[in-house]
């Protein structure tokens, strides 16, 4: 602990102002003892006094300082007589006149450590007073920073795993902790729990470890209520984690449960390098910024729920359709999976890739209307028939236009038979002018007819479907793409591989 970090802590702590007096009293007594053994009197040493009742208005509380300049008064006055009368010395005050301003003379002297003693403690408590209300103006407004960023998170569409990532970051960044991130027990292992968050020195970096379920962690989770300790090496909730503290390097921690729905998730958690005292205003913000993550989990799973159901409707709906196609089972199952995969490969927030997936199951939505003549012919489609068909994009795209929820996957509906050299329909759209999900789309969609069975014709297989998009890449396809779907399709036939 540094010197001024001790110092803070004896003004703070009710010991450390018992400290404070007993030392200021003593210096009192040294005094007195000096002026004693030297004969003098206290109108010729008891400038020194001063000494200490100034220490003690700027040190402590209002009480004590009182008493430390009202002990200081009485030494200096013919009180001191009583105690020399007692001990057989000769006393100082020959005349107790309280207005005698002779050298004897005592009263203004008194009156002097009194006024000084009420003056500065008052004045310094004032501005300590100001001093801590702006620091904690500048706190709540950092917090009230925090909380603003969270909720634009949380309003933003985030995953839960994103949104907890970013949550924890805003944490350590406003607490100025050593580590910050959420703690969760795990299911199958009642002794531990995983943490996943940050640490200061680790700038970027996330963790995720497996760690002793005890401390102020364990404890917030096991009885719901907001815990801290100031050193975890002297508090007995410690034991095998004290350990993996001494080696990470934090020494204090504070700890919030996530409750969701009256159940407990998990704990937000601070932690730092020192001893922490933490104050209830810390806590407090600790606690609100644990009830943001609970709401930042209620809004991404409430999402998801969502999502899931327009997905699945979406699905189902396209399967209809689809049954009424020449594909065999299940394209738009498949088409789902590979958009979403190749998205996640480009490296889209989870938001835009289930926007993605969604497009990729309504694609085909417009062949409701194109006639079964048409839609189901074995044989080479006529110009007419052709020209049919190509109206499914303008149906499937007016069709999620008519639905507030469908709306945004309108572009990659409408467009997904656009060419990247422009060469394909409904616009002749060019390059990147197509909208993204529309070229993931295109792309999933010709592997996926090539690699399916048809009435007409088999599979042409993997190895002929790579080929040909990797030729027609920058053609037909975009190139970047092209190579995204296809490195996701080979990780995934590795996995199947692995796993056989």
């Amino acid at each position: 602990m540094t010197l001024a970090a001790g110092a803070s802590y004896l003004k703070r702590s009710a010991g450390g102002q018992m400290l404070l007096l007993a030392v200021n009293f003593a210096a009192l007594l040294a005094i007195t003892t000096a002026i004693e053994l030297s004969g003098g009197y206290p109108s010729q040493l008891a400038h020194l006094y001063y000494v200490p009742v100034v220490v003690s208005a700027l040190t402590l509380n209002h009480r004590m300082a009182f008493a430390v300049a009202v002990l200081a008064a009485l030494l200096v006055t013919p009180a001191i007589d009583v105690f020399n009368h007692l001990i057989g010395s000769d006393t100082y005050f020959s005349d107790p006149s309280p207005w005698n301003f002779t050298p004897s003379g005592w009263i203004l002297r008194p009156l002097a450590f009194l006024t000084i003693s009420l003056t500065i403690s008052t004045l310094f408590r004032e501005k300590e007073a100001r001093q801590v209300e702006q620091v904690r103006s500048e706190a709540m407004g950092g917090e009230l920073n925090t909380l603003s960023q969270i909720d634009k998170l949380i309003l933003a569409g985030a995953s839960e795993e994103e949104s907890l990532e970013e949550i924890c970051r805003f944490v350590l960044a406003f607490t100025g902790a050593y580590f910050a991130g959420l703690v969760t027990p795990e299911a199958n292992a009642r002794r531990l729990m995983t943490f996943r968050g940050f640490y200061s020195d680790r700038t970027g970096v996330q963790v995720n470890e497996h760690v002793p379920a005890e401390g102020v962690a364990g404890w917030a989770m096991m009885h719901g209520r907001t815990s801290a300790t100031s050193d975890l090496f002297s508090d007995t909730r410690y034991q095998d984690l004290a350990e993996f503290a001494r080696t990470t390097g934090w020494r204090s921690a504070a700890a919030a449960p996530v409750v969701l729905d009256a159940e407990i998730l998990g704990a937000l958690v601070i932690g730092f390098t020192d001893m922490h005292e933490f104050t209830e205003d810390e806590l407090a913000t600790v606690e609100r910024l644990a009830d943001q993550c609970a709401v930042a989990i209620t809004n991404a799973r409430q999402r998801e729920s969502l999502r899931s159901l327009a997905l699945d409707t979406a699905t189902v709906l396209s399967s209809v359709i689809e049954s009424r196609d020449a594909y065999t089972g299940d394209h738009c199952v498949r088409l789902v999976e590979y958009a979403g995969d190749t998205a996640e490969a480009i490296g889209l927030i989870s938001k835009d890739v289930e926007l993605i997936k969604l497009g990729a199951a309504l694609h085909d939505v417009g062949k409701i209307a194109v006639p079964d003549h048409v839609l189901k012919k074995p044989d080479k489609l006529t110009p007419e028939e052709f020209s049919i068909i190509k109206q499914h994009c303008y149906v499937g795209g007016q069709i999620c236009k008519k639905v507030p929820f469908l709306a945004s996957v309108y572009p990659m509906v409408y467009h997904h038979h656009e060419f990247y050299d422009g060469g394909g329909y409904p616009d002749g759209l060019k390059g990147e002018s197509i909208p993204l999900g529309a070229r993931i789309i295109a792309v999933v969609d010709a592997f996926d007819a090539m690699t399916s069975d048809r009435p007409y014709r088999r599979s042409m297989g993997q190895t002929y479907a790579v080929r040909t998009l990797r030729e027609g890449a920058g053609e037909q396809w975009d190139p970047e793409v092209v190579e995204r779907f296809l490195d996701s399709v080979a990780k995934q036939s590795h996995s199947r591989r692995i796993a056989a």
